[in-house]
């Protein structure tokens, strides 16, 4: 499914600065889906933080194609822990801990759950904690963002893998580098699972097209669930395009990622596909410290 220049044009809009004329032309296209959802959005006051609503996040990722997503995204980490075979692991942005639960071997000893959510990150530490396991496991839940909980590290704390699944983005590039390099100095090993997005010049015609065509996709994978359009993607697509809107996103292609762990200390760094995916290719960025 695509969307027509009727959503662009609001998207244009809105980029401009005239949330007006963005609803506007928004509700003057409502048989576009994109235009619908985004009429809705534009037309109610901002919201709470998206990740800080679990709800709406877990349908989103419970449904769509993200099962799939993580299924493929669970497969590759859990063999790269089979490989690693880390004592003790670091989980940044663990969102409900279904992945941090699905990839942890036998040999892992503790794990520490960063996640600024609390309902997410109690979802987490049950998840973990009830996971299938011979050999007990020490589950330490920090409800914090990765740049708090890594500025609060002792001297001395360090992990042989430092995981994060499609989380890093929302953290803005400048403090997300800041963060990588302090991995870096405490990890053995790091494993990044992101979206490869094309680069863009934000805000341009063709990036505006680029999200009105991706998230028309994205809405047409739930229908049954209004709460995912209303309550995360399109906060989401509007805080990338309204000026003074919150950002809740800053996304990149591979090559940044790639780049940015090579600067920020860690060798042997490769990326590896994912999954296909109606937003853009997943892929899983690894290195060592």
């Amino acid at each position: 499914m695509t969307t027509g220049p009727a959503a662009t044009a609001a998207l244009r809009r809105l980029a401009d600065g005239d949330r007006a004329a963005a609803l506007r032309a928004a509700r003057a296209q409502r048989d576009d889906p994109l235009c619908a959802a985004l009429a809705d959005h534009l037309a109610r006051p901002e919201g709470e933080r998206v990740y800080a609503e679990a709800d709406a996040f877990a349908a989103f990722i419970s449904h769509g194609g993200n099962p799939g997503l993580y299924r493929r995204t669970v497969g590759a980490l859990r063999a790269f822990h089979a490989g690693l075979r880390p004592a003790t692991v670091l989980d940044v942005g663990c969102g409900d801990g279904r992945v941090t639960a699905g990839v942890l071997g036998p040999w892992t000893r503790s794990v520490d759950l960063v996640e600024p959510s609390r309902e997410l990150l109690s979802r987490a530490r049950a998840a973990v904690a009830g996971a299938a396991r011979d050999t007990p496991l020490d589950v330490r839940p920090h409800a914090l963002g990765v740049t708090s909980f890594m500025d609060g590290v002792g001297p001395a704390t360090a992990w042989d893998l430092a995981q994060s699944t499609f989380a890093l983005h929302a953290v803005p590039p400048g403090e997300r580098r800041a963060a990588l390099g302090a991995l870096a100095r405490r990890c053995t090993a790091i494993a990044v699972a992101e979206f490869d997005v094309p680069d863009l010049p934000e805000r341009s015609d063709a990036h505006l097209a680029h999200l009105a065509e991706r998230y028309a996709l994205g809405i047409a994978e739930y229908p049954d669930h209004p709460e995912v359009v209303a309550g995360f993607l399109m906060p989401v697509l509007v805080g990338q395009v309204e000026p003074g809107r919150p950002r809740l996103t800053w996304e990149a292609p591979a090559a940044w990622w790639a780049d940015a762990l090579r600067d920020a200390g860690f060798a042997g760094v490769a990326v590896a596909p994912l999954a296909d995916y109606w937003w853009a290719p997943a892929v899983l960025v690894t290195g060592s410290a």
